[in-house]
């Protein structure tokens, strides 16, 4: 079982947590989460998510949301948190580099018949 840091948000009733990579330590954590975007005060005496750094409503349900932890929607251009604004992007659809060997192949296929 792998452990995780998490930071977690210091406003009352906010559930938001930042799960950090497995291998970092706790300040390296603390410094991967001010990066995507939380207040992090000296020595993380005190942490806010994005949302309540900037005065939002705290985060009230968990969910698929990387930086905040919060809950998504789905968007144009792919998910993104009520809470932080944090868009994670659709994935790429997997480019079928052979489709046109496979698409020769077909066709030699269907002209054998």
């Amino acid at each position: 079982m792998t452990l995780h840091r998490a930071v977690s948000c210091n406003t009352d009733a906010c559930v938001a947590l930042f799960v950090a990579e497995p291998r970092l330590g706790p300040d390296a954590a603390l410094y991967a989460a001010a990066r995507a975007g939380w207040s992090v005060t000296a020595g993380g005496l005190t942490t806010k998510c994005p949302c309540c750094a900037r005065g939002g409503l705290p985060v009230l349900e968990r969910g698929d949301c990387p930086v905040c932890g919060g809950s998504t929607f789905a968007a144009v251009d792919g998910d993104r948190c009520h809470h932080c604004r944090h868009l994670i992007p659709d994935p790429e659809p997997f480019g079928d580099e052979d489709q046109e060997h496979d698409d020769e192949q077909l066709h030699a296929a269907e002209a054998d018949r």
